[in-house]
Order: C-alpha cells, then sequence, then structure tokens
C-alpha cells in the first residue's frame, strides 16, 4: 500500500509539474516575441530617412543639410520598411506620421506581396486612438495597442485577422516632437504560440485570454473574439467566477482546489505603463491526469488479492520450490543489476560529456550574440559618424561655394583694377604730351622775349621799360619750362609705377582665375565625397538591420540550446537516479539471498 500510495503522488506531481512548464514555455514564446517587435519600432523610429524627411519638409522639399529632396528621403524610408518586411513577413503595416496625423510613408504586406502606397492613397489618422496615445508619449516610449480584429472602413473584416499595433513617437533635433512610427502585426503569430503547444497530457487544452477574460484563442473558434463579436463566451462563463478572478488578478500559478481541472495560468505584460495583459491557460481535467493512477491502484489491489488467495492454499506445499525459485531470480537479478549498473554507470558518463558539450556550445553561442550585438552597435555608430561626416562634408561644400563666389567677386575687381589703371596710364600720356606742349611753348616764349630785348636795347631809352617788360617774361619761360620738365619726371615715375600696376594686376588676373578653377574642383570633388558618404549611411543601416535580425536569430537557437541543456542536465540526473536504483537493486538482492 505505502508503494501505490507513493505512485500515486509522484504521477500527480507530475502531471502538475509538465503543466506549469508548458504554460510557461508558452508564454516565454509570446514575450520573446512581442519583445522582438518592441525592439524593431525602435529601431526605425532611429533611420536617418525620417530626420531627412523631417528636414526636407521643413525646407520646402529640400533637406539643406543633405540637399537631398524630400521624395529621395521618402523613397529610402520605403527601401528600409519593404526590407525589414522581407526579413519579418509577420509585419502587416509599417508606418511614418506626421505630427497632424498625415502618413507620409506606408507599405503594405497582405500575406501574398508588398505593396508602397503611392502618395495619392495615404491618409489622416489623427483621430484614431493608436496616433492620439502614441503623440502623448516621450522618446523611446513604446505604445502596444489591444489585440484586435482587422478592420477596414470600421467595418472587421473576414476572414478574421487578429492585429495588435507598435507604436513610438518622432522627435527632431531640437526636440519637437515630430510624429509617430507604428508597426501593425499579424497577431495569429502570437495565437500560433498556443495553438500549435505540443501538450504532453492527453486531454490538456490551451487558451489566450485578454484582461477581461475573453478569449483570443480556444479549441472551440466559437468562443472567440467575444467582445468584438458581441458574445458572452469568456473565461467566467466556464469557470467558477472565484477561479476567473484568481486567474485575472494573479501573475502565474497552478489551481487544483475547487475544481474538477488542473489549471495553470501566466500573465504577459506587453506594456507596464498601459496595462493590457495577455493570460496563458492550461487545462487538464483530473479525471484525464489520475485515470492511469487509479487504475494502477485497482489492479494492484486485485493481484495483491489475488496472489493471497491463490499462493496461502499451497504455500506450505510450494515454500521449498519458492525459495529454491527466489534463490534463482536473486541470482539473475544481481547478475542483471550489475550488468545494468555498468551500462548505466557508462550511459552517465557519455551524457554528462553530452551535457558538458552542450553547455560549452551555449557559452559560445551567448558570445556568438554579444559579438553580434557589439557589431551592430558598431554599425549603428558608423552610421551616425557617417551621417557627421556627411554634415562637414556640406558644410565644407557650402564653404567652397562662398569662397567661389568671393573669388569670382575678387577676379571682377580686379579687371575693374586693370581697366581702371590702362584708363590712367592714356591720361597720364595725354598730360606728358601736354607737358611737352607746354615746354615747346616755353621755349618759344624765351625766344621772343629774347628778341623783345634785342628790339628794346636798339630802340634806347624808349625801348627800357619794354626791356623790363620782356626780361619778367623771358623768367616766366624759363619757369614755365622748368616746371614742364618736372611735370614730364612725374608723368614718367607716374607711368613707370602704372605699367607695374598693370603687370601686377595681371598676374593677379591669372592668379584668382587659376584658384576658381581649383575651388570649382574642391566643390565638384565635395560634391563626390557627399555621394559616397550617403551610400556609406544607407550601407551601414542595412548592416545594422542584418547583424540585428542576426541577434535575433542567435536568440531562438539559444532559446533552443537553453532547452537541449535542460534536457541532457535532467538525463544525466536521471541515469544518476537509475544507477543508484540499480545499486540499491543489488543490494537489496545480495540481502535476500543471504536471507533465503
Amino acid at each position: 500500500w505505502y508503494s501505490i500510495s507513493s505512485s500515486t503522488n509522484a504521477l500527480s506531481n507530475l502531471a502538475k509539474s509538465e503543466l506549469e512548464e508548458e504554460v510557461n514555455d508558452q508564454a516565454k514564446n509570446i514575450v520573446a516575441f512581442l519583445n522582438s517587435i518592441n525592439d524593431d519600432v525602435l529601431f526605425l523610429s532611429k533611420v536617418p530617412p525620417i530626420q531627412g524627411i523631417i528636414r526636407a519638409k521643413a525646407g520646402g522639399g529640400v533637406d539643406q543639410q543633405d540637399n537631398s529632396s524630400y521624395d529621395t528621403w521618402v523613397k529610402r524610408l520605403q527601401t528600409i520598411f519593404t526590407v525589414m518586411m522581407q526579413a519579418k513577413p509577420y509585419y502587416m503595416e509599417l508606418r511614418y506620421l506626421d505630427e497632424k496625423g498625415n502618413e507620409m510613408v506606408r507599405v503594405d504586406w497582405d500575406g501574398t506581396k508588398i505593396e508602397v502606397i503611392p502618395k495619392a492613397q495615404l491618409q489622416n489618422k489623427a483621430n484614431r486612438s493608436f496616433f492620439t496615445e502614441t503623440i502623448k508619449l516621450s522618446a523611446s516610449s513604446i505604445y502596444v495597442s489591444p489585440v484586435e480584429l482587422h478592420r477596414e472602413g470600421g467595418v472587421i473584416k473576414k476572414p478574421y485577422t487578429p492585429v495588435i499595433r507598435y507604436a513610438t513617437p518622432i522627435f527632431d533635433s531640437a526636440g519637437v516632437q515630430r510624429g509617430i512610427v507604428i508597426a501593425n502585426v499579424f497577431a495569429e503569430q502570437v495565437i500560433k504560440f498556443i495553438r500549435d503547444a505540443d501538450l504532453a497530457i492527453k486531454g490538456e487544452e490551451a487558451f489566450l485570454v485578454n484582461k477581461d477574460g475573453y478569449y483570443l484563442s480556444h479549441p472551440n473558434p466559437k468562443k472567440e473574439w467575444g467582445f468584438e463579436l458581441n458574445t458572452d463566451d469568456k473565461l467566467t462563463k466556464d469557470y467558477p467566477k472565484h477561479i476567473a478572478q484568481q486567474i485575472l488578478r494573479g501573475e502565474q500559478g497552478l489551481i487544483d482546489q475547487g475544481t474538477n481541472k488542473l489549471i495553470s495560468y501566466y500573465k504577459i505584460v506587453p506594456n507596464a505603463q498601459q496595462g493590457q495583459p495577455l493570460f496563458v491557460i492550461d487545462h487538464v481535467p483530473k479525471g484525464k491526469v489520475f485515470a492511469s493512477v487509479n487504475s494502477f491502484k485497482i489492479l494492484a489491489s486485485l493481484m495483491i488479492f489475488v496472489s493471497l488467495a491463490a499462493v496461502l492454499p499451497l504455500a506450505i506445499v510450494r515454500l521449498r520450490q519458492l525459495v529454491n525459485l527466489i534463490k534463482q531470480l536473486v541470482n539473475g537479478i544481481s547478475t542483471s543489476s550489475q550488468e545494468m549498473f555498468s551500462t548505466l554507470e557508462q550511459q552517465e558518463r557519455i551524457a554528462g560529456q553530452q551535457a558538458a558539450s552542450v553547455n560549452e556550445t551555449t557559452i559560445t553561442m551567448d558570445e556568438l550574440e554579444a559579438s553580434c550585438r557589439q557589431s551592430a552597435e558598431q554599425a549603428d555608430a558608423a552610421a551616425i559618424a557617417a551621417q557627421q561626416a556627411l554634415q562637414l562634408t556640406e558644410n565644407g561644400t557650402q564653404a567652397v561655394g562662398e569662397t567661389l563666389k568671393g573669388m569670382s567677386t575678387l577676379e571682377e575687381k580686379v579687371d575693374a583694377i586693370a581697366k581702371q589703371s590702362m584708363r590712367l596710364s592714356r591720361q597720364t600720356n595725354r598730360i606728358g604730351d601736354i607737358s611737352e606742349l607746354v615746354s615747346e611753348l616755353a621755349n618759344q616764349t624765351n625766344m621772343l622775349a629774347l628778341n623783345a630785348s634785342v628790339e628794346a636795347v636798339r630802340a634806347g631809352d624808349h625801348g627800357k621799360g619794354f626791356a623790363v617788360v620782356a626780361a619778367e617774361i623771358r623768367k616766366l619761360a624759363d619757369q614755365s619750362k622748368q616746371s614742364a620738365q618736372k611735370i614730364n619726371v612725374l608723368v614718367s615715375q607716374i607711368q613707370n609705377e602704372i605699367n607695374s600696376t598693370v603687370m601686377v594686376t595681371d598676374e593677379g588676373t591669372k592668379t584668382v582665375k587659376t584658384g576658381v578653377q581649383i575651388a570649382q574642383k574642391t566643390a565638384q570633388a565635395f560634391t563626390g565625397v557627399a555621394d559616397a558618404v550617403n551610400n556609406v549611411v544607407l550601407n551601414n543601416q542595412q548592416i545594422s538591420l542584418n547583424l540585428k535580425q542576426q541577434v535575433d536569430g542567435i536568440q531562438q537557437v539559444l532559446q533552443a540550446m537553453s532547452t537541449v541543456n535542460k534536457g541532457a542536465k535532467e538525463t544525466v540526473i536521471g541515469i544518476t537516479e537509475s544507477r543508484v536504483g540499480t545499486e540499491q537493486l543489488k543490494q537489496a538482492a545480495v540481502e535476500l539471498k543471504r536471507m533465503v
């Protein structure tokens, strides 16, 4: 009877443990999936095309920082959304809305093809709850909608398509709210974790309910989506009220009192700030769990009574034969126990090696995940650095443009100086000619004054006064000649200086033209550098996205390796326990042999 009781308790505890583990595994798969969506939405909100669209929109259609057009940035964001959908086909819609709720970029996936929605079909979603709730949030915060059925024009679309939305606000470089990024996700992927769960216990059923107890997944599809289809199928209808309340108010647990079922549940909270939890529930009828236990108890009891009834009348006659038989059995058990012990010992060693190998593999995958995550962070940093380099290149291009304008202005001024110098040279030549004429006139005046003096001498006393006048005229003529000579010297010096100025100006003109050509080449080089850096930015964004996908894949492998590692450890423990049991059986056989 003690053995029967022990077996009953062991089977009960095993069933409870399996039920709890299955619920925990289902819940953890859902949490991992929802966390990956959370990370993807934050990643998409930080890609450069969104800020490029904001700047281009503010700049009248051109990004003043990048010189890219609004349409160019839109196409880049559409490309990123498309790549994300190709890599993860559970995204139904990816959108960027501005601060007024207008759809700026939208890419859809219906399960068969990806479609970039043209500008003419984009809509305003300012009155939708997902926009009004998300626009209130701070940077890097996430809005998560309830799981609900997809609607078109306010009408539930058939066949039913469950959807959940993740959104985050967008801010520009000045911290001003500039809209939201939102992802519509096929929630069927979440429900599949429940529907496709590998239920180990016969008669076991799995459910997924929302915070109000309505079924999102149920073995009977007619009970699903009661809150959308206006039916009253929910948890409180199928469970006692206190059991339903215990589940909806709890975190996780096992219920085996007050009901004819074993019930295990686990609470999932996609967003702690919003309070829209989901509950994973597995239950199995107690009759299914304990059917084998009850059968075992009945069979064992019958065997005991039948054995007693058959053996007691023949006990005296068959006692010696029984003792001999027991001896043979003990010898066989002893031999078999020894062989089993050796085999189990070898299996334990092999299982231990396998567990160690699995553990090493898990450690290696952890390191690989950390390496990929670090590479993704470095790729993000490289993209940011490239964006900064692009900004510096644009500043350089602008500075070269301003230099080019200045050189052009300088060239015009130098040309003006050269022309003015040539005009001045011509006027100076004219002054020289006039000065020569003045000198010639002074010589002629001097000769006339000399002739007048001679005539005045001839005239005697009557010509004395005229002689004085002639002498003064000759002095003035001499002074005029000297002044004309000085003017000629100055004109000659001025002409030399003007000629030097013209030569220097000509050299300056050539230098300015050379500078203009160099500046033009520099501007062209900066334009090429800007294009190259822009390509680097896009490539780094793609690399970052690919590395992020690798990290997600490695995380899934790590989950699988963790499960394998756990199984390997449990195998080692089981073999060890079997070895200990075999050793005990061997000792019992030896003791029994000694007794008989």
